[in-house]
């Protein structure tokens, strides 16, 4: 079993778990901006392809990186949580485990409300709440669970697909208004046109709430309980002694192969077989996504450790993750309104390489952050609160 990397009452670094933690959260920025740049009722729809170039995008958005940066991150909570409050036998580590979890929900609420109605840190605080008495199980114990415990809750999220498709039926689909909202470089617009984005991020959050808080239970809350265990087994890349994850590569190869097919037929290079409804072959592709999710995690996993470049590059913006996190809903919501008859009605490639540019950006700033020793704004802010000495290189 490995040991918590303490030294001296510090938690020690490791620069590909911050890479890592990095990808996940700028991988996580590029498959948010459809979410960024419209309405929920939109984000949600297959984008409409103005160009082979934007299908060819989508293909590789949907084969590489949807839902695998989120179960990255899950991952990679679930180890945070044994950093920070050890296997449950110390009190003061559970208690400043609970200050932590309790801040994030309120970090959560807040960025919600105001800022991304798809916001994940309030599920994940909960999440972690009720997992905490998890902590002190064997490595065996909280791989199984966790394993198990993922198949049946991808299960439950698309039990109502599954019994109309067995009933002989489809599913079905869909039919939300969506509402078109554009910002203007006029001044005297921009403040009406900030109101009504508040606005309505606020009524799309507690729409999705609902539905996100169980959904983040049912995936990303065992998706930790793997993470704990891929760390007490010793599997945790360079937390590892032994180098033993090389079968993580094969897995994400194969998560990759098994989503392309159906990413291919929803855009139309390939023609859908038995000539299956729209919804339906959405059904699938969602489903066989979210089965091969945790394999495609642990395929960057393993890339990001063997990429010395990349993981260096990564590693500042995986030590400022939560400010990064904040900063990217900041960034990419309000830039929306000082662009013209953007939000709402943005073609994909364009707006896919918007946010390309927005989390280049978002690297750099967090290289340069880092090269001056400064801690994140958001971290220094979440450690006070929580009584934690506030320190870069934890």
């Amino acid at each position: 079993m490995a040991t918590d990397p303490v030294h001296d009452g510090r938690i020690s670094r490791y620069v590909a778990i911050d890479g890592a933690r990095g990808l996940g959260v700028l991988g996580i920025g590029l498959c948010n901006a459809p979410g960024f740049a419209a309405p929920m009722s939109q984000a949600e729809t297959l984008p409409h392809f103005q160009s082979l170039a934007s299908r060819l995008v989508w293909v590789m958005e949907q084969t590489v990186m949807q839902g695998r940066f989120v179960a990255l991150f899950s991952l990679l909570f679930g180890l945070s949580m044994l950093w920070v409050g050890g296997d449950g036998r110390d009190p003061v580590a559970n208690t400043r485990l609970n200050r932590r979890l309790c801040w994030l929900a309120l970090f959560g609420v807040l960025h919600g409300a105001l800022l991304w109605w798809g916001d994940i840190l309030l599920p994940y605080a909960l999440t972690g709440l009720v997992l905490r008495p998890c902590r002190g199980w064997s490595a065996r114990r909280l791989l199984s669970v966790g394993g198990a415990s993922y198949l049946a809750g991808v299960l439950l999220l698309r039990m109502d697909g599954l019994i109309a498709l067995c009933r002989g039926g489809h599913v079905a689909a869909s039919a939300r208004p969506s509402q078109e909202l554009s910002g203007s470089l006029l001044p005297e617009h921009v403040f009406s046109a900030l109101t009504a984005l508040l606005k309505e991020n606020a009524g799309d959050w507690l729409t999705a709430l609902p539905l996100s808080l169980p959904s983040v239970m049912l995936t990303s809350g065992p998706l930790m309980l793997i993470g704990m265990g891929l760390y007490r087994a010793d599997y945790m890349l360079s937390c590892s002694s032994r180098r033993k994850a090389g079968w993580f590569f094969f897995g994400g190869a194969g998560a990759a192969c098994a989503s392309l097919p159906f990413a291919l037929m929803q855009a139309g290079f390939l023609p859908s077989w038995s000539h299956l409804p729209a919804p339906d072959l959405n059904f699938f592709a969602v489903t066989v996504r979210l089965l091969v999710a945790p394999l495609g995690a642990l395929g960057w996993l393993w890339l990001v450790d063997r990429m010395r470049l990349p993981q260096r590059a990564l590693a500042p913006v995986g030590r400022l993750a939560l400010s990064a996190y904040l900063g990217q809903s900041l960034l990419a919501r309000f830039s929306l309104v000082l662009l013209p008859r953007f939000y709402g009605a943005a073609s994909y490639g364009p707006l896919m390489m918007l946010a390309l540019v927005l989390v280049l950006a978002q690297a750099m700033g967090a290289a340069l952050w880092c090269r001056h020793g400064w801690p994140g704004p958001a971290e220094k802010l979440w450690r006070t609160l929580y009584r934690r000495p506030v320190d870069v290189s934890v």
